[in-house]
């Protein structure tokens, strides 16, 4: 074990992170595929850090966006968490009709 008893050695993570990371594992499972794909260390011990900050992205817009956990992580789409496209959030109410802005999925590359 790491310092302070922690099996990485460094700093407990807090209660929303950990909700957060388990999420975005939640998010992971329903792609085997493409977890196998991004698979690494000693024959694909660890999944690939990226692969779970874009599932968190994609579940963190969903909900503040007002869908639940579940609701959240039913909707992630491969793409989304392979970063080929991004979901944008809506416009927030106070935005003028003069400027209006694209909401939607549009493709990042």
């Amino acid at each position: 074990m790491g310092k302070g008893g922690h099996p990485s050695g460094g700093e407990p993570i807090d209660r929303a992170a950990q909700e957060s990371i388990r999420l975005a594992h939640r998010v992971l499972d329903r792609f085997p595929e493409l977890v196998r794909r991004h698979k690494f260390i000693a024959g694909g011990a660890a999944i690939s850090t990226s692969l779970v900050v874009l599932a968190g992205v994609a579940i963190t817009r969903r909900m503040r966006d007002g869908l639940s956990a579940d609701e959240a992580v039913a909707t992630v789409t491969e793409e989304e968490v392979q970063g080929l496209c991004v979901i944008e959030p809506a416009p927030p109410a106070d935005v003028s009709a003069e400027e209006p802005r694209p909401t939607g999925i549009r493709a990042s590359r």
